[in-house]
């Protein structure tokens, strides 16, 4: 790692009633970004990490490296720690999964790189997410999800046994030429992936499975009929969440603040909003979230988040 920057620009908190919680945060401070070098490896800088094989992370070598980047991480029902990275395009996706509170990591076999139920071959390894079910299999197990980019489409790997092996669907996209995708799970089954389509004007799609990612049946457009203005290159997206309370969805996104702005030359991403579903996807209502009143600001690149916590509203 070559330099580290830092933004001073005060941190801001957002929150939307539902029947949990909901909290967007914006980019921004106190964060430290890394640039990474232009060329060579990326260091790990969680202590833990798996590094190359019968490495022990961290260590005095300076080792425990690899080629991955634009890592995920989240926590199942049962306190495991689920991890994934992208090597890039045709690269592949690492996972890696921790049983003691993120001491160790164990490597799992790629999702992506094999299918359980044939011999399939992921061409995958662009932008890459992962989810957790909110409820256990009938094994007890919490299901685990990584989406990975092939550009003609999003490749969704599932795994009902805590990583040890992968379910492949090549196709978790139904609309193709894709980029960023994002995923999220609610339920034993239910997982949804949403995506940018460059082939349909750019606009956001969320696609959703209920049968845990075996087939992707359901697709809504996250721009509704009075923010069609948004789609082309008037927004960049952010992440996907599902409440598990009342199933609502949540996409967030960046993009200008109004149709007037979509001719401005100068006008940045400089607005926050959420695209919410009621319906389980189906349809989506828009709602700007923050408006910074400097239009030359722009988040598209910090990619907005939004989270859902435990607490009940009232």
């Amino acid at each position: 790692m070559t330099e580290t920057e830092k933004i001073a620009t005060p941190l801001r908190h957002f929150s939307i009633t539902a029947s949990l919680a909901l909290m967007i945060v914006i980019a921004i401070s106190p964060i430290v970004l890394v640039r990474a070098p232009t060329s060579g490896t990326i260091a790990f800088a969680t202590s833990g990490l798996a590094g190359a094989a019968g490495i022990t992370c961290p260590n005095s070598n300076g080792n425990c490296y690899n080629n991955a980047a634009e890592p995920a991480i989240r926590a199942d029902g049962a306190g495991n720690f689920y991890g994934s990275s992208e090597n890039g395009l045709t690269g592949g996706t690492d996972a890696w999964r921790s049983t003691d509170g993120g001491l160790h990591y164990l490597t799992l076999v790629s999702p992506n790189s094999a299918s359980a139920a044939s011999n399939q071959f992921s061409p995958a390894g662009g932008d890459t997410d992962l989810a957790v079910a909110s409820q256990p299999n009938l094994n007890g197990i919490y299901n685990v999800y990584v989406a990975s980019l092939a550009l003609t489409n999003v490749y969704v790997s599932t795994s009902s046994d805590g990583g040890s092996t992968w379910l492949l669907n090549p196709t978790g996209a139904s609309v193709p030429g894709d980029d960023r995708p994002w995923i999220a799970a609610e339920g034993t089954s239910k997982v949804c992936v949403s995506y940018h389509s460059i082939t349909a004007t750019n606009d956001i799609f969320v696609t959703c499975s209920s049968d845990a990612g075996l087939t992707f049946a359901q697709t809504g457009n996250a721009f509704d009929a009075n923010h069609v203005w948004l789609a082309g290159f008037q927004n960049a997206i952010g992440n996907l969440a599902i409440d598990p309370a009342n199933h609502y969805i949540y996409q967030s996104l960046s993009g200008v603040a109004a149709a007037a702005e979509t001719t401005c030359t100068n006008c940045g991403l400089h607005a926050v909003w959420l695209a919410v579903s009621a319906d389980g996807g189906l349809t989506f209502t828009d709602h700007a979230v923050y408006v910074n009143p400097s239009t030359g600001i722009s988040y598209g690149h910090q990619f907005v988040n939004v989270s859902v916590d435990k607490a009940t509203s009232t």
